[in-house]
């Protein structure tokens, strides 16, 4: 699997061959179809393991005790979000480029990895959303989960092109924390907006 890693993200999956790949693990070519069946499980299995690896080590529940206040819950959430995007561990990293492919063309593949690793980060992020918003409809409650979230995925996303606008930029752990930061100060707000308009409605 950490053979396919590297070969996936060295030339993407549609150039990626089973040899290639057998090659870099000093395996049998046949060890593919005897393990995984197929070069498209294979890749599943490898993304599966990428995800794992990261929400193991930056569990996105880590610190949000239901006791704290939900703006102390909001802050923790994106801090873990950006950890998440932003591994610190310069192997996961690098692996972690292979899901961002994956999101920028989504294979079969993508569905499970949702399922179990997203959905539940949705569910947790919407929870919070609440607490500070009040009781929301389910679109608006969408677009404000989705405008927090989207915050760090840009980031995430579009690091080559943000370094280069903006050359001082840097994602370092300290400048990660500080758009953290940024981020919860900036959605904090944007969720007060939120809940004042709903309680002037008449």
């Amino acid at each position: 699997i950490e053979a396919s890693v590297e070969v996936f993200l060295e030339k993407g999956y549609d150039l990626a061959t089973i040899r290639d790949i057998c090659a870099r693990a000093q395996a049998n070519v046949a060890a593919v179809n005897y393990h995984f069946g197929s070069k498209e499980a294979l890749y599943a299995a490898a993304l599966e393991r990428i995800m794992a690896s990261c929400d193991e080590s930056y569990p996105i529940t880590e610190g949000l005790d239901e006791a704290d206040t939900p703006e102390k819950r909001l802050r923790c959430f994106i801090m873990n979000l950006m950890r998440l995007n932003f591994p610190e561990d310069q192997t996961q990293a690098r692996q972690s480029k292979l899901f961002w492919l994956e999101l920028a063309n989504p294979s079969l593949a993508l569905e499970p990895l949702v399922e179990r690793f997203m959905r539940p980060i949705k569910e947790l992020l919407e929870t919070v959303v609440q607490d500070i918003a009040g009781p929301l409809d389910p679109e608006t409650l969408r677009l404000c989960a989705g405008s927090i979230a989207s915050q760090s995925l840009f980031h995430a996303q579009n690091t080559a092109v943000i370094t280069q606008l903006y050359p001082a930029a840097a994602y370092d752990p300290q400048d990660v924390e500080r758009l953290a930061e940024h981020i919860f100060l900036f959605s904090l707000a944007g969720l007060k907006a939120v809940r004042d308009a709903a309680r002037r409605v008449p």
